[in-house]
């Protein structure tokens, strides 16, 4: 009897070290996206400051970075799919950050791909945005939870989907709502989040 309750209680701890590995293994995959963005933010503030425009935008990368890119229009605007591709390749070839890019955009370490857009539903700035997928870089499919949008705004911005650096918006396939108001909708468990990191 001894040595089955001994065995319970191994098997209850081993699940118990289980679960709460894959939690941190999550929580450190979350905290690479904050990584990952702070990388992108600089390199974009860097080549704003090396060549006089945002990465996309440049009217001279063919001539000034590599003779593979195509040149951006000098809009100052990042809008359609083609410009937020442009975007990535101009700020990979000028090799101020690594990035590995799957169909023209950077892969996140927490699922989906990192888009960016300007000027997004009335929020001026350029945003990375953190999704699954886009069809016309305006509307977008979800990559996370409210409750993963919610840990990543309130551990590194004000935690107000509406408000900040971190912002959220609704998936385009949304089931449920990502947030109600000022606040993350921590019930639904579904991916119908989509977060924008400021970076310009």
């Amino acid at each position: 009897m001894i040595e089955v309750a001994i065995a319970v209680v191994v098997i209850g701890l081993i699940a118990s070290f289980a679960l709460k590995g894959k939690e941190l293994i999550h929580t450190a995959r979350l905290r690479s996206v904050v990584d990952q963005v702070n990388a992108i933010r600089l390199a974009t503030q860097t080549f704003v400051d090396r060549y006089g425009a945002l990465p996309g935008d440049y009217t001279k990368a063919r001539e000034m970075i590599k003779d593979s890119l195509t040149n951006g229009h000098g809009t100052g605007d990042i809008i359609s799919v083609e410009d937020a591709k442009r975007f990535w390749q101009h700020l990979v070839a000028s090799e101020l950050v690594s990035l590995e890019l799957v169909n023209g955009f950077p892969v996140s370490k927490v699922g989906g791909h990192y888009s960016v857009s300007s000027n997004l539903e009335n929020r001026s700035g350029i945003w990375i945005i953190l999704c699954r997928s886009t069809m016309d870089n305006h509307s977008f499919d979800g990559a996370l939870s409210p409750g993963d949008a919610h840990s990543l705004d309130k551990n590194n911005d004000t935690g107000d989907p509406n408000t900040g650096e971190i912002q959220a918006v609704r998936s385009a396939s949304a089931s449920g709502e990502c947030f109600i108001g000022s606040e993350y909708n921590l019930k639904n468990k579904n991916k119908d989040c989509v977060i924008m990191f400021r970076v310009w």
